[in-house]
């Protein structure tokens, strides 16, 4: 099974000053496809960072980043970046901005729009595909850029925080989304958000990151996501005991010093 994993990495941004704290600090994490793992914590405390040295926009100070063991060195199809802002191209219609990466891999224009009509289909945007993206509201353009991630059939999906602009009721629309999608596509998903709530429900394992520097100070298992793939109702879900004393033990975690959660 494939594997992401960082291996004891640390993360410095250059500074003239030669007292410049780490923003990450000997981080492991290992991501298997079929996994949905979620990062949690404090502003400051290096998620996006994190996320951004597992996608190779950014090179470790120190440790390495691999995929099968084999060393990660920059961008790749194998792994796919959902933004928080969708970061689509707005002059291109929906069809077109799912088909961007298919171009790009000299896939025929007849099969490009085959393959993104299915992806938009796959995101609840079925016939949707000649729309401009500036008639789209923002939980269907980032579905649009979930169908764009999809379209290189990456063993990875990488996440930042893509449901932050969204209001609450459409969050939700898009949570079971994401889990239908992850489900379907047998990716290892990695997702960094500041809602606790979501973490949980999305989430096979949810790390917390203490800050300053990052370093993992939690990480822990759990099935609400695949109960409701298996059928359970969110709300009830979300409103069992388990997952309220769940959510309080996280927001205890991500607010304590980072001996006191290790200890």
């Amino acid at each position: 099974m494939s594997e992401l994993r960082l291996h004891a990495v640390s993360l410095t941004y250059a500074s003239p000053r030669s007292d410049t704290p780490s923003v990450l600090e000997r981080l492991t994490l290992g991501i298997s496809r079929g996994e949905f793992v979620v990062v949690l914590g404090q502003s400051g405390s290096g998620k996006t960072s994190l996320l951004n040295v597992a996608a190779g926009f950014l090179e470790p100070t120190d440790g390495r980043v691999t995929v099968d063991g084999q060393a990660v060195h920059g961008p790749s199809a194998v792994r796919a970046v959902v933004f928080q802002d969708d970061a689509l191209f707005p002059w291109l219609s929906a069809r077109d901005n799912v088909a961007f990466p298919l171009r790009l891999r000299g896939v025929t224009r007849d099969e490009r729009a085959r393959r993104a009509d299915a992806l938009l289909a796959d995101v609840g945007l079925e016939g949707q595909g000649d729309k401009p993206i500036w008639a789209l509201s923002g939980g269907m353009r980032q579905r649009v850029g979930i169908a764009r991630a999809l379209a290189s059939d990456p063993e990875f999906l990488l996440m930042d925080e893509p449901l932050g602009a969204l209001d609450a009721m459409t969050r939700d629309q898009m949570q079971e989304l994401l889990l239908a999608v992850w489900s379907r596509s047998n990716t290892g998903a990695l997702l960094i958000t500041h809602s606790v709530e979501e973490a949980l429900f999305l989430a096979t394992r949810v790390v917390v990151l203490a800050a300053h520097p990052g370093r993992i100070a939690l990480s822990q298992e759990f099935d609400f996501g695949r109960r409701f793939l298996a059928g359970e109702a969110a709300r009830a879900l979300k409103s069992e005991p388990g997952f309220v004393a769940a959510r309080e033990e996280l927001i205890a975690s991500i607010h304590q010093p980072y001996f006191e959660v290790a200890a």
